[in-house]
C-alpha cells in the first residue's frame, strides 16, 4: 500500500483496533513521512473509497472540541479550520476538501510528534 492508502485508512483502523491515531501513524513512517503525502494522492484514493471519507468526516467532527484541524459543513463548502493558529480555507467538492483536512491533520499529529523525539 501507498502512504496516502496507509493514511486514508487511520480513522478505519483506529475503530478496529486497539492503536491510537498517533501509534498508526508511527507504524507508516511518521513524524519522518509526514510531509510525503499530498492532497492529490489522498484525493484519490477517497475517490475510489467514499465510505473512507465519511469516517475522517466524522473523525473531523470529533476535533472541534480537540483542537488542532477539524472539517464542518457550511452551507454549499466545507470549513476546514486549525484552532491552534486559526488558518483555514473553504472548499466546495466533499472528496477534496476531506483530502485537504487529512493531509493538514496527519501532519499536524507528525509535527507534534516531531517535537517529542
Amino acid at each position: 500500500m501507498t502512504l496516502a492508502e496507509n493514511i486514508s485508512e487511520v480513522p478505519r483502523l483506529y475503530a478496529e483496533g486497539n492503536k491510537s491515531t498517533a501509534r498508526l501513524l508511527k507504524d507508516f513512517g511518521f513524524p519522518e513521512q509526514r510531509q510525503a503525502v499530498t492532497v492529490e494522492e489522498v484525493e484519490a484514493v477517497l475517490a475510489r473509497r467514499p465510505r473512507l471519507a465519511d469516517l475522517w468526516f466524522k473523525r473531523g467532527r470529533d476535533q472541534l472540541l480537540a483542537g488542532g484541524w477539524s472539517i464542518e459543513r457550511r452551507g454549499d463548502h466545507w470549513h476546514i479550520q486549525n484552532y491552534s493558529d486559526h488558518r483555514h480555507l473553504d472548499v466546495k467538492d466533499r472528496t477534496r476538501a476531506c483530502a485537504e483536512f487529512v493531509v493538514r491533520y496527519v501532519a499536524f499529529i507528525g509535527d507534534l510528534q516531531a517535537r517529542l523525539h
